[in-house]
């Protein structure tokens, strides 16, 4: 009878669905190195167009922007000159080929010399020299390059307070952008609209002393989607953990009309980057573990499948199934996967969320900096190692 008993339970187990069987391990694929990009001190961004990749950061002389093959060959360089002190933090390309990069800027103003108490003799009747003071990067700063051409034209917009920004999005209606806005308490997150040709609207400031915006997406009926991370009360919905990831919904008017937060005690949260179709990344830093959460939004921001690996935080996504990340541990799908030190991984997912593809990169490399795509090079994941950028393609 024992033995009769055995036998019906393996014979049930051979015969359930393949669905319910224990889940197909798959193989990490290496990335194919394509080339080196600058450093980490200098480099604040990359973007890539066609057969080019552009590089845009800071140096001693000023904000540059320039464009290399996929040998790494330099095509072209351009100084953004502002004729003041500024950086260049963010960047896109528009649907036209223009290439926008964005940072923040200080603009002069003209002030008389102070006046003084007893007037003095004045047979000229000249009047008091005319001084030039600056108030910080208080301004936003953006360089069009248009397609084709190397020579950059610069539009300003002077704001309340410095401003640092974080993300540029562009579509054929125009450009946001957004970041983070000093106040008197501590940092807003803020964002401003603009059409192609830099005139600027009304910026707009959401909280007032621990907000910030890393990530934006403009929508086809004019709304916008922000994400990024706050320790405030917003619109009501008070912190749940240290800091908790949000996200602004904004209308066409720019009015805040939904605001969607993290709701996990004792972790700071954020979210990180933002795809067009609302595949989102961030960072869980909750204790002494770290993690990435990859979650893919519908548009009314119900998630419909997340995915968390421990990592060193950073996490990229792209189009609808794509996540970059440093790994710090084995994952049960991927085969033979026991990093000892965190190491580059690039994974597809399917529709629900499970991982079908992974790539990673070499051992040296320790973190990553970017994911971003051309018809022509293919998806380019960017790595760190000791302060250098490198490139690499998944084939």
């Amino acid at each position: 009878m024992k033995r009769l008993f055995q036998t019906v339970i393996v014979l049930l187990i051979l015969s359930l669905p393949s669905s319910m069987a224990a889940p197909q391990q798959i193989a990490v694929k290496p990335l194919t190195f394509l080339t080196t990009l600058g450093t980490t001190s200098q480099v604040a961004g990359v973007l890539t167009k066609g057969s080019q990749i552009y590089i845009f950061g800071n140096t001693d002389n000023g904000p540059f922007i320039r464009a290399i093959d996929p040998s790494g060959k330099e095509l072209w360089r351009v100084v953004l000159d502002s004729d003041q002190p500024a950086i260049a933090t963010a960047g896109a390309i528009d649907g036209a080929g223009n290439i926008w990069v964005a940072g923040s800027t200080s603009l002069k103003s003209a002030v008389p010399t102070p006046a003084q108490s007893l007037a003095p003799i004045n047979p000229d009747g000249e009047l008091g020299v005319i001084q030039e003071t600056t108030h910080g990067l208080d301004a936003v700063a953006l360089w069009e390059i248009p397609a084709g051409g190397t020579t950059p034209n610069l539009f300003t917009a002077k704001q309340q307070s410095e401003v640092l920004i974080t993300a540029v999005a562009a579509d054929k209606n125009g450009l946001t952008l957004a970041g983070v806005a000093a106040t008197e308490k501590g940092s807003s997150g803020f964002f401003v609209n603009t059409n192609f040709a830099g005139e600027f609207m009304q910026s707009v400031r959401i909280g007032t002393q621990a907000t910030g915006i890393n990530a934006t997406v403009r929508h086809r009926d004019g709304s916008k989607t922000l994400i990024g991370n706050s320790a405030e009360t917003l619109g009501g919905k008070k912190l749940a953990g240290i800091s908790d990831g949000v996200i602004i919904k904004v209308d066409a008017k720019d009015v805040v009309t939904q605001i969607v937060r993290s709701s996990e005690a004792k972790a700071n949260r954020s979210w990180d980057s933002a795809s067009t179709s609302l595949l989102f990344g961030g960072s869980i830093i909750k204790g002494t573990q770290i993690q990435s959460a990859v979650t893919k939004f519908s548009t009314s921001y119900s998630p419909q499948w997340t995915a968390r690996f421990a990592s060193t935080g950073a996490t990229f996504t792209f189009g609808t199934d794509r996540a970059f990340f440093a790994s710090t541990s084995p994952i049960s799908t991927l085969r033979a996967w026991a990093p000892k030190s965190a190491r580059p991984l690039l994974l597809t997912f399917d529709t629900k969320g499970l991982i079908s593809a992974a790539f990673s990169a070499p051992l040296r490399q320790s973190d990553v900096f970017g994911l971003i795509e051309s018809k022509e090079i293919g998806l380019i994941a960017l790595t760190t190692s000791e302060g250098v950028i490198s490139a690499y393609v998944a084939k």
